[in-house]
């Protein structure tokens, strides 16, 4: 008898989670991580965190005319089923605004996932401080 599937169900997951603080305390941190898509395509809706003030999705895209990087926020993001989708600099992100000091303190922070379908994804994102390479990597967001 042959086995015709022996992996697991592909399951909704959230990995990867690092928060980049900015250099200058006012301006917002990032979070970026990786999104691995279950049975059936869903949308990640918004990502919280009490450790916040505000949060948002948002995407930098490169102008074909210009060249000019800009950024955006968006409402949805489609999680493809059976794919990834990475949160990365130059492209898709989380902007937090207000990290709070105990999240700052303790270098990680509590991020809840949540997706169009219901689901609600809690992961511990590594809180880190921007380096002299990330300086480098410039995008919409100088610093991020």
């Amino acid at each position: 008898m042959t086995l015709s599937s022996c992996g697991r169900a592909p399951e909704l997951r959230v990995n990867d989670a690092v928060v980049i603080l900015s250099p200058v305390d006012s301006n917002p941190a990032a979070l970026y991580f990786t999104i691995h898509g279950g049975p059936e395509k869903v949308y990640l809706n918004s990502v919280l965190s009490r450790s916040v003030i505000r949060s948002e999705v948002h995407e930098s895209k490169v102008d074909p005319k210009t060249g000019m990087v800009t950024m955006e926020p968006t409402r949805k993001i489609e999680i493809p089923a059976k794919g990834t989708v990475e949160f990365k600099r130059g492209g898709k992100h989380v902007m937090l605004w207000g990290v709070n000091r105990p999240a700052r303190q303790l270098k990680e922070l509590e991020a809840e996932f949540i997706f169009s379908n219901g689901d609600r994804i809690i992961v511990d994102a590594e809180v880190r401080a921007a380096t002299a390479g990330d300086a480098d990597k410039k995008d919409a967001h100088s610093g991020h």
